[in-house]
């Protein structure tokens, strides 16, 4: 029996526990992949080889299956149900296991080793084998020679972008296919009421009409008049409103145009208000008009009409056509490539034919944000300026922190402190990088110390003393003996 786990870590102290927790992570990591170098071994003894040429001829016996994709070897498919059980995983489930480590060990040997050397998380190696098993075997190899340098040295989703990403590029003709057959899988559906008496609405949409529409029912949900509403009841609303172009119409543009209704009616009313008018006589009335019925004029309506008049001849349809901002990071090559990749924010990569067919159906303006070649001159001030900022959040759009996911609303720590009596120049692009907030605090006030090396390399030490090398190919763990403590003195800045 196992004692309470509890029970295991009372007592420690902080570098103790610290200490612990990379112990158990690391037992992790070791115990699961592991479990899937026995998997492999399974697989060589359970080869279709192994099965008596006897028993292939009996109706309903074992037979060799291939489980992973081209290039795997076949395995006994009879013999994987005491796998399963033995792992207490379901049919589906260990057949799954057994494709994916398949795939990895003849499909991806570069992955696959670093995760024998347990330098990969065992579920992460898996997932890139999943998203290669459909590759032909020499594009799973070119997949694998180019993600295996960052595996294991980025987070899951960076790797997942990697991976996408080079998927697009050996196999681009199928990923716009795979494209072009999403798209009927787009739809609106009308839920049954529930026992509360609400309906829900679910919807699958392209990206970017995703993000525009849920952009405008937060643009109406903010133009409605004030409220002990919770946001999701006035987007609710703000959603509903869209049933109704018209009003939906003026709440945009009384939001837009604050002042287009206030005045407008009260202005149109002067021009036709008859109550001093002269009555006309007779004598100036034409003969022929004398003997007929006057005519009946419809004052309300015609305020209406002419205040109706007015608003439109002063309404901005500029204002009121909705705009899309679609930021697109795109090199150079990517424009010569048939299947160039690129990167949007909030989406990751894309093909660039799918980014040409989210445009096709939008009045376009291209409007180049920043040629990352024109780099920014350093400033005196420690305040850094806008253009320095919108260089850094384009030149290095993620966190240099260990680990870190972040990408958005990144601050930008100045890596070598500013002096107010230092030299000019200090607030420069080459010496400063971006963090989250609580990384940013953590390096100013937690103990944390960082040094620059070069631009893009950052080497982090902890308050308890581990070394960190962080650069765009990810995290690098050189913990706190000598060999750590000589890098980090190398990175000594020069004053």
């Amino acid at each position: 029996m196992f004692e309470a786990l509890e029970e295991r870590v009372v007592g420690y102290g902080t570098d103790d526990i610290l200490k612990g927790a990379e112990d158990a992570l690391r037992a992790k990591v070791e115990a699961e992949n592991l479990l899937l170098a026995w998997i492999a071994a399974w697989a060589d003894a359970n080869s279709a080889d192994s099965i008596h040429p006897d028993e292939l001829k009996l109706l309903g016996g074992p037979r060799g299956v291939r489980l992973g994709g081209e290039g795997t070897p076949e395995v006994n498919d009879l013999a994987l149900e005491e796998l399963a059980v033995k792992i207490k995983k379901s049919d589906h489930a260990c057949t799954s296991l057994v494709g994916e480590v398949l795939d990895l060990r003849h499909r991806m040997p570069l992955v696959w080793e670093k995760t024998m050397r347990c330098e990969v998380e065992g579920w992460q190696a898996r997932s890139l084998a999943r998203k290669t098993h459909h590759l032909p075997l020499e594009l799973a190899r070119q997949i694998d020679e180019e993600i295996a340098g960052i595996a294991g040295s980025v987070g899951y989703q960076k790797l997942q972008n990697y991976a996408e990403a080079a998927i697009a590029r050996v196999d681009g003709d199928r990923m716009e296919r795979e494209a072009a057959e999403r798209k009927k899988q787009l739809g609106v559906w009308l839920s049954q009421t529930n026992d509360e008496g609400l309906k829900s609405i679910f919807a699958r949409l392209e990206p970017p009409d995703a993000i525009r529409l849920f952009g405008r029912i937060q643009e109406l949900a903010d133009a409605l008049p004030p409220d002990d509403r919770t946001p999701d009841e006035r987007r609710a609303a703000g959603l509903a409103l869209l049933a109704n172009e018209l009003e939906a119409t003026r709440v945009l543009a009384e939001a837009r145009q604050p002042d287009l209704f206030d005045s407008e009616f009260a202005e149109a009313v002067q021009p036709i208000d008859g109550d001093h008018d002269e009555p006309l006589e007779e004598s100036e009335v034409h003969p022929s008009l004398r003997d007929k019925p006057k005519p009946v004029v419809d004052f309300e309506a015609a305020v209406f009409k002419a205040a109706v008049e007015q608003v439109v001849a002063k309404l901005d349809p500029a204002l009121l056509v909705p705009t899309s901002t679609l930021v697109v990071h795109i090199a150079a090559e990517t424009l010569e490539n048939e299947h160039g990749i690129c990167r949007v924010p909030g989406i990751g990569p894309a093909l660039k034919g799918v980014v040409k067919d989210w445009l096709g159906h939008d009045r376009i303006k291209v409007v180049p944000v920043i040629d990352l070649n024109d780099t920014p001159a350093p400033v005196d001030a420690y305040e850094i300026p806008d253009r320095h900022k919108r260089y850094l959040r384009f030149a290095r759009p993620g966190s240099r922190f260990p680990w870190s996911t972040a990408t958005g609303r990144l601050e930008f720590d100045h890596t070598q402190t500013y002096r107010s009596d230092g030299p000019p120049g200090q607030t420069d692009v080459a010496k400063l990088t971006p963090l989250a907030k609580r990384e940013h605090r953590a390096v100013t006030f937690g103990g944390w110390q960082r040094r620059q090396p070069e631009p893009d390399t950052m080497i982090f030490k902890s308050p308890h003393g581990d070394v960190q090398v962080t650069n765009y190919s990810g995290t690098f763990d050189l913990g706190r003996g000598s060999f750590a403590h000589a890098v980090w003195t190398a990175a000594t800045p020069n004053t």
